[in-house]
């Protein structure tokens, strides 16, 4: 069983930072909805300190994704359609493009009121902005919202590739990112 990489597999760990990042996504995206269905205020203050603060800790894991990811090798791709091919990378790409606009726009929108973004009560990152700067307060919580209603049309899609090639091609993808392969 390999921590690592090779060209026939995903190792455990891009594994695990895989499925760390989807639920951590997909958490995200519930706490948000909890944070504009507050009933009140503080309410909302309390669940968007713990939306921030789990998004913080989820950028960590996306990072460690990333350079983790860059450091290794590729799986060889299964053959497929080139069209469907095409589908699976753009939906791939709108995903991390979607996050990457998250992870942009979240934190801006709370920094541009000239509050600081506070990491469960034990780290405060302080604003860049000394002043509430209203109109990219407001832009960025238009652009983070649109950026969310990607979500489930991006998760339908890519939950219908991984069926397809369950059911339909009954080849190797799903199993691969479920669990390593023996040599």
């Amino acid at each position: 069983m390999s921590l690592t990489n090779t060209r026939a597999a995903y190792g455990w760990i891009a594994i695990a930072l895989h499925w760390i990042s989807a639920v951590g996504v997909t958490a995200l995206y519930f706490l948000g909805e909890r944070m504009e269905d507050a009933p009140d205020r503080a309410q909302k203050i309390l669940a968007r300190d713990l939306h921030v603060s789990v998004a913080m800790l989820l950028i960590a894991f996306l990072a460690a994704r990333l350079f983790w990811s860059a450091s290794q090798p590729s799986p060889r791709p299964i053959e497929q359609n080139r069209v469907l091919r095409i589908a699976a990378r753009a939906v791939q790409g709108l995903f991390l493009l979607m996050i990457a606009v998250l992870i942009v726009t979240g934190p801006l929108a709370v920094w541009s009121t000239g509050q600081p973004l506070q990491v469960f009560d034990v780290l405060a990152i302080p604003s860049p902005f000394a002043a509430r700067v209203d109109w990219l307060h407001e832009a960025c919580e238009e652009v983070h919202g649109a950026a969310t209603k990607l979500f489930w049309p991006l998760i339908g899609l890519h939950v219908a590739g991984a069926v397809k090639h369950l059911v339909y091609d009954r080849d190797r993808t799903l199993q691969r990112m479920l669990w390593v392969r023996r040599a």
